[in-house]
């Protein structure tokens, strides 16, 4: 269903380039695609979900020319397995973890060792890299077991953010990218494994000018600035 969402009823594709990206980059990928758009005169479409996910219709040949993971291993696999062009692989930032509350309010210093009784949320680890780093920082604190039976999974990172501003859970532990322009307290970094950006181009997209046109425009200092302004730390 979520590839459908790049095809046309006449399964022409609606769009110069399809872009399977994590949901850590919604916000700035946005932002990139505009200036791609001005700068080249392409149209791009994404999908966003789960990296792990995503990759699985990557592998089982959804119309995407262009993989973006919060994982790098996941990037391996799909070159591994014949789907991504491995001369277009690119660790191209690096994500970081934040936590939001349901009311909105500024967050202290100590809030996830005195989370109490509180619901968190966070992507699910079983596809979801910020999950992932969720939980790794949650266990470094101590805090996994603790929480545990009171934590809210969500389907991704994005579905996190949802979570709790529909006031599901009261707090999320969620990227720093989609919350950028809210309270939150940034996770220190030194708690989890980091959360590696990775894109490639896949097999689909690799004679596909668009698709080089977006890639090209994310790596320019443009596109580094705009990752730089969502809280992503971009290579130099």
């Amino acid at each position: 269903l979520a590839a459908a969402m790049l095809v046309g009823c006449g399964r022409e594709p609606r769009y110069d380039a399809g872009v399977a990206a994590a949901s850590d980059t919604r916000d700035a990928f946005a932002e990139v695609a505009a200036v791609a758009k001005q700068e080249s005169d392409v149209e791009i479409g994404f999908v966003f979900g789960s990296s792990g996910l995503l990759r699985e219709q990557v592998l089982a040949g959804a119309p995407y020319d262009v993989y973006v993971s919060a994982n790098r291993a996941f990037v391996d696999e799909v070159v591994g397995a014949g789907f991504g062009d491995a001369s277009t692989r690119d660790e191209f930032a690096v994500g970081r973890l934040a936590i939001i509350s349901a009311d909105g309010n500024e967050l202290p210093s100590e809030v996830l060792e005195v989370a109490g009784n509180s619901r968190v949320v966070i992507a699910n680890p079983a596809h979801a890299p910020y999950g992932v780093a969720a939980r790794e920082a949650l266990q470094a604190l101590g805090l996994y077991d603790e929480l545990a039976d009171r934590l809210v999974l969500a389907d991704n990172v994005a579905d996190a953010v949802r979570v709790v501003q529909a006031g599901e859970a009261d707090l999320g532990i969620v990227a720093l990218s989609l919350v950028i322009n809210e309270p939150h307290l940034l996770v220190e970094e030194s708690l989890h494994q980091p959360i590696l950006q990775t894109l490639v181009i896949t097999s689909r997209g690799s004679d596909n000018p668009a698709a080089r046109a977006f890639v090209a425009t994310l790596r320019s200092a443009e596109g580094r600035a705009i990752l730089q302004r969502y809280g992503f730390t971009v290579k130099s």
